[in-house]
């Protein structure tokens, strides 16, 4: 077993999180990224004190790993490819550079 991952987290988090979620409803524009767009209900509830921030965050960060989980090991094997490939090219870049 290589990694031990949860499946369908993504409701478990949308139940957990529901006062966030409908807040994020709310918002003026549907991809909201609840930082500084104008219109925005969660960072209303934020600076109003009726939702803390510490729990935005751990949705954010709840949801980025979902995310992360979520995604194929086709997707993940290529940004890793891709990944390596942008190294290599930079580490070349390097060595010509310090060799002129």
């Amino acid at each position: 077993m290589r990694e031990l991952q949860l499946a369908d987290a993504a409701s478990g988090i949308a139940e957990t999180f529901e006062d966030v979620e409908v807040l994020s409803a709310q918002c003026r524009f549907g991809n909201c990224q609840h930082e500084r767009e104008p219109g925005c209900a969660v960072r209303e509830a934020i600076e109003q004190g009726d939702l803390d921030p510490t729990r935005l965050q751990r949705w954010r960060k709840l949801l980025a790993e979902d995310r992360f989980n979520s995604a194929s090991l086709a997707e993940r094997r290529s940004k890793d490819r891709a990944f390596g490939k942008m190294v290599k090219r930079v580490m070349k870049q390097s060595r010509t550079r310090r060799e002129c």
